[in-house]
């Protein structure tokens, strides 16, 4: 990788247009090379719209050439992040379903998955490889299991809360704390088939969040959920008075128009089924989310 050390002049200005500045490139150029390969702030991980200043060290690895345009032909194109024998790890895309139930039309993810490898057959035979799931406008990663010991160990390990899972959000309003637990149960509404309610007699759940940035009326979040509920993020971050931008379901009011739910499984860990080792795996937030970051910096400023 190369290696930047930030010269005078600059504080607290975006990474990807310092970079785009300093080396003399197109942002786009910048912002693919940063979703092929994460850069490195002083030695930790940076997202593209963080701030940077004079004598930061950025590691970062620039791409040739960006990638040819989807057609119309490539409704859900995978992007597979990492894949063997047992797993394969999908940084999965918006507005597409993980499996099929009932009203749901068009291509599931699952499906998109069986046409390139095979998965295993254990659970429920319409869900093949299923071990975890996120909603349709969630973005980011998720694993399924190709054979039948990863599936048993993964489900096990995701029923004993062993997996790690760490998403970043876009909330309404901003918290009194710059980071926070929440440990409310979460239950199915009864008069509602999809909507979760937090109540006493749900199941148990915790959600720890942490502020990366303060924006007007809106917040970007760091969000670990320590449970698996269906909703989790969204009833929890509802139930504080915050809910994600974009969520209707769960209180966004609206006053600020956003392409979908803006909510981002951006990092997972967990043993590998085989070798007993501990993988995790990271995806940058997607364009929608960062042009909605940008357009919320900018009107702050």
């Amino acid at each position: 990788m190369q290696i930047l050390t930030l010269p005078d002049g600059i504080r607290n200005e975006r990474c990807d247009k310092v970079l785009s500045r300093q080396l003399n490139l197109p942002r786009s150029v910048v912002k693919f090379s940063f979703k092929r390969t994460p850069f490195i702030c002083n030695g930790k991980a940076i997202h593209l719209h963080e701030k940077v200043n004079s004598g930061d060290r950025i590691f970062f690895e620039i791409c040739d050439s960006l990638p040819p345009p989807l057609t119309s032909n490539d409704p859900c194109v995978l992007h597979i992040i990492f894949e063997d024998e047992d797993i394969i790890v999908i940084n999965k895309p918006a507005g597409v379903v993980v499996h099929s139930a009932p009203g749901i039309q068009g291509k599931t993810l699952v499906e998109y998955v069986l046409g390139h490898c095979p998965l295993s057959r254990l659970g429920d035979p319409e869900r093949p490889g299923i071990v975890h799931r996120l909603d349709r406008e969630t973005t980011g990663l998720i694993v399924f299991a190709k054979s039948n010991r990863a599936f048993k160990r993964l489900t096990a390990d995701f029923a004993d809360h062993l997996i790690e899972k760490r998403y970043t959000c876009i909330i309404q309003g901003t918290p009194s704390l710059n980071t926070g637990k929440i440990e409310i149960p979460i239950a199915r509404q009864n008069s509602d088939k999809i909507r979760m309610i937090a109540c006493p007699s749900g199941k148990s759940a915790k959600t720890t969040w942490t502020i990366r940035e303060c924006l007007d009326h809106f917040t970007w979040l760091d969000v670990r959920i320590h449970t698996g509920r269906t909703h989790q993020i969204r009833v929890h971050m509802s139930h504080i008075g915050h809910p994600i931008g974009g969520d209707k379901t769960y209180g966004y009011d609206g006053n600020f128009i956003f392409p979908r739910i803006m909510l981002h499984a951006e990092s997972l860990g967990f043993i590998h089924p085989k070798t007993g080792e501990k993988i995790s795996f990271f995806a940058p937030i997607p364009e929608d989310f960062s042009d909605i970051l940008e357009k919320l910096q900018d009107d702050r400023k």
